[in-house]
């Protein structure tokens, strides 16, 4: 899979639909690649990249804004990623 095709997870340690998105993403075999707040990105990092008010987690493919857990989910079924 290219880079551009990969998802990447923007989560946080205690956010139980970061956990259960990740776990979903695990169990169907999608490859992503997971950022943790305070590691690997901050949160005015995050607030430039989604907007104030935005909740965790947020995920990206690309350049293209997925959305949260309900709207990844929602893309992977409707796209057959899963």
């Amino acid at each position: 899979m290219s880079e551009d095709n990969k998802f990447y997870v923007y989560s946080k340690t205690g956010c139980g639909y970061c956990e259960r998105l990740v776990e979903f993403m695990n169990e169907k075999g999608v490859d992503y690649h997971k950022f943790q707040l305070g590691e690997d990105f901050t949160s005015e990092d995050f607030v430039t990249r989604f907007g104030t008010g935005t909740t965790f987690p947020q995920v990206v493919r690309g350049y293209e804004k997925i959305g949260g857990m309900k709207d990844t989910v929602r893309f992977l079924v409707s796209n057959k990623y899963v």
